[in-house]
């Protein structure tokens, strides 16, 4: 499904919003959000952005969580531009634009484990509950990045529905409505904290 396909059935004031956006990063989350919902997902399901789970004595920001009667994704947006390379096992990877202009950014695998574990530990639910998706913006070209596999998927934001509803599809419900709604209800207020308690989180990463 195309990018403006997700726009069917158009929200009041999507676009207004989508052009005042001022952050790049959540401009991202609010795409594949807006994706998501809507009904463009069959099953029964609840989606929080920008969720701080407590995780050894400090936060782990999780981008967005789908959690669905078929299991829990966790969504990890990318909001880049230019040609991208890594390898699963690297603690960095590389965002090009030419010989002379190069930034890393930290392995986008190894963050969305660790958001899988800070989940798993506050859920008291097995590791194995989630699935990791890793969303690239469609402005960049993933030159060398690993395969998808059982543990992550590593997609353009555009092919999102593309992956997810055939995923979904080969499922078996495993959690009644009153499951979804009761994590959903232990995970919002993490999404409900202070500009101090953010401020707090920048911080940390960048010790």
């Amino acid at each position: 499904m195309g990018f403006f396909e997700w726009f069917l059935g158009e929200e009041p004031g999507l676009f207004e919003k989508l052009a005042h956006c001022d952050d790049k990063g959540h401009y991202g989350e609010y795409l594949a959000k807006y994706a998501l919902g809507n009904n463009n997902v069959a099953g029964y399901s609840k989606i929080l952005c920008n969720v701080y789970v407590p995780y050894r004595g400090k936060t782990s920001e999780i981008d967005i969580i789908l959690i669905h009667e078929k299991g829990i994704y966790v969504l990890e947006s990318k909001n880049y531009s230019g040609w991208i390379f890594g390898n699963a096992k690297q603690k960095n990877w590389t965002q090009c634009f030419n010989k002379n202009k190069k930034y890393q950014f930290y392995n986008p695998i190894l963050q969305n484990q660790t958001h899988i574990n800070a989940l798993s530990n506050f859920l008291k639910l097995p590791k194995d509950s989630f699935k990791s998706y890793i969303l690239f913006s469609d402005r960049c070209e993933l030159k060398k990045v690993p395969p998808n596999c059982e543990q992550y998927i590593i997609i353009h934001r555009n092919k999102l529905l593309d992956n997810i509803r055939p995923e979904l599809r080969k499922r078996n419900v495993i959690y009644s409505k009153e499951q979804v709604n009761k994590f959903y209800d232990l995970l919002y207020p993490l999404t409900q904290i202070s500009a101090e308690e953010k401020k707090k989180h920048i911080s940390s990463i960048q010790k």
